[in-house]
């Protein structure tokens, strides 16, 4: 990102941090559309407290309202949020060192639940084309960087791929799947198994 994205990043992101429940109302505005009606009834928490954290999103540019729609002899606003503000995205990496812990817990956090959800529901495996792995490498610092160089253009890829899905759909109206890809390369702990040498890196689970 540019010197403004940067900024994006360190100012506004921080703040979309700074209360949990802004956290979780920002994860489901990736996911989807959403009123904060609709948002307030799945998160069961207060309405006021979920417009107000909305407020604040739009206000840090990570969420952005998209439409009207009249429903039930009312208003409602529905929003979503904008690229690249996703829990979980590269950029928030970019944060400063001293709130980098409070973005992976939040993005840790936010995996494991939709990945629990997803267990509990069956769905996770409810496809054939679901993948689900993960390996240990010993690599030297030219493989940890080649390592990153894979997983960003991977990163591009699965966004292409979103992209390109939404085009389609706004022709086909076809309904979106929503569909958990997860990207980690990360030093593993000091000692444990972790650390010693696989004879096959692949961990599929």
């Amino acid at each position: 990102m540019a010197e403004e994205g940067s900024r994006f990043v360190d100012q506004h992101l921080v703040k979309a941090l700074a209360h949990p429940l802004r956290v979780r109302v920002l994860d489901l505005l990736n996911i989807r559309e959403a009123s904060p009606k609709e948002v307030s009834e799945e998160l069961r928490a207060p309405l006021s407290n979920v417009s107000y954290h909305i407020s604040v999103l739009v206000d840090c540019g990570c969420v952005q309202p998209t439409r009207t729609e009249q429903r039930r002899g009312a208003v409602e606003h529905l929003f979503r949020a904008v690229p690249r503000s996703q829990i979980g995205h590269q950029d928030w990496r970019r944060v400063p060192r001293s709130v980098r812990g409070d973005v992976t817990a939040a993005t840790l956090q936010s995996f494991m639940d939709k990945a629990v959800a997803a267990l509990k529901a069956g769905t996770i495996d409810g496809s054939e084309d679901t993948t689900l792995s993960w390996m240990v490498l010993s690599v030297d610092t030219a493989g940890r960087a080649r390592a990153a160089e894979i997983l960003a253009a991977a990163r591009e890829k699965l966004q292409e791929a979103h992209d390109e899905s939404r085009q389609r759909m706004a022709s086909s109206g076809e309904s979106p799947t929503p569909l958990i890809v997860a990207l980690a390369g990360f030093e593993a702990a000091p000692g444990g198994r972790a650390n010693e040498e696989p004879d096959d890196a692949d961990g599929n689970g």
